[in-house]
């Protein structure tokens, strides 16, 4: 059974180099666009690489739903072979549903992040997004899983978070992430 129906449509190959991290050792300005809500699909990561967007990120996407669901992937995931460098943010709340999500996407893009940053309530209610940077613990097991169900030096995984008004916490919290790396905002 395929997984990936849309995703093996674009006939997509990687490189055999972390472009996201070559990015920021080359350049002074990396342009990224963030995830947004319902706006990060293929056709305006399109438009956005037109402006020489250097990486794209799409919508956050439930892992679990992504994992269990054809139809999930099929409507929340579609790419092509201008589509990068590409990051695919998912929200998670347990190591199995991310790692199970990322070994799909791997093949079609350049890595994946965890969204700890979302302050919606029902992202909160269901464990993801904000939720996490409570559980740093869970937050470094669920990228070392990941990082070694995947094991391609070409792939980065990185975490999102937002930051809070207790900067000490946060710190503290990078400490016991020890993740490759964190994006904030």
């Amino acid at each position: 059974m395929d997984k990936c129906n849309n995703l093996k449509s674009g006939g997509i190959a990687r490189s055999n180099i972390n472009i996201v991290e070559d990015l920021f050792k080359s350049k002074k300005v990396v342009k990224i666009c963030a995830p947004m809500v319902r706006y990060s699909k293929l056709a305006f990561r399109t438009l956005i690489r037109r402006y020489e967007c250097d990486v794209a990120f799409t919508p956050m996407i439930v892992s679990n739903s992504f994992v269990k669901s054809v139809k999930a992937r099929d409507s929340e995931f579609t790419t092509n072979s201008n589509d990068h460098p590409l990051v695919v943010q998912f929200a998670a709340s347990n190591s199995k549903d991310l790692a199970d999500a990322t070994e799909i996407i791997s093949p079609y893009a350049n890595g994946v992040d965890l969204n700890c940053g979302c302050p919606q309530r029902w992202a909160m209610a269901e464990g993801y997004g904000a939720h996490l940077i409570k559980k740093p613990e869970l937050i470094r097991d669920m990228v070392r899983q990941t990082q070694s169900r995947i094991n391609q030096k070409d792939f980065s995984i990185s975490i999102k978070i937002r930051l809070h008004k207790n900067i000490r916490q946060v710190a503290f919290s990078f400490k016991i992430m020890n993740s490759t790396a964190i994006t904030a905002n």
